[in-house]
């Protein structure tokens, strides 16, 4: 969980800005495109880890069991 915290607070919230300020100036540079390459990675790790997060709640709770493998 605190690697989510810390993806979302340092890096997706002041991608979204800057991706929204730049967006408004009709600036679309290579940074814009840099910045919204790494705000997709970092979005898709966040919904991995709160995927994985889920799962593991749910096999807690016992609502979800373990597959043998």
């Amino acid at each position: 969980m605190p690697i989510i915290v810390v993806n979302g607070l340092l890096l997706l919230i002041p991608a979204a800005l800057f991706l929204a300020f730049k967006a408004k100036a009709d600036e679309f540079d290579a940074y814009f495109y840099i910045v919204q390459a790494i705000e997709l990675i970092a979005g898709a790790v966040n919904i991995t880890l709160l995927g994985l997060n889920l799962r593991d709640g749910l096999m807690m709770k016992g609502r979800l069991r373990r597959r043998n493998v």
